[in-house]
């Protein structure tokens, strides 16, 4: 596959820790919340490229 053809993946997002590097059930949520964001947009994105490519497959038939 092209790499032009390759959509650049999201950011993951950091994980939120102390100064101590524990961290606390508020920052465990906040990281969660953050990382089920960036899936939810990784699977927009695979969603419109199906989209696309059932639409260019029934042009090409």
């Amino acid at each position: 596959m092209s790499g032009g053809l390759l959509a650049t993946p999201a950011p993951l997002p950091k994980v939120q820790r102390t100064d101590g590097g524990e961290m606390t059930g508020a920052q465990c949520l906040g990281s969660l919340t953050s990382i089920f964001d960036v899936a939810g947009q990784i699977r927009a994105t695979l969603i419109e490229l199906q989209a696309q490519a059932r639409m260019a497959n029934a042009r090409a038939d």
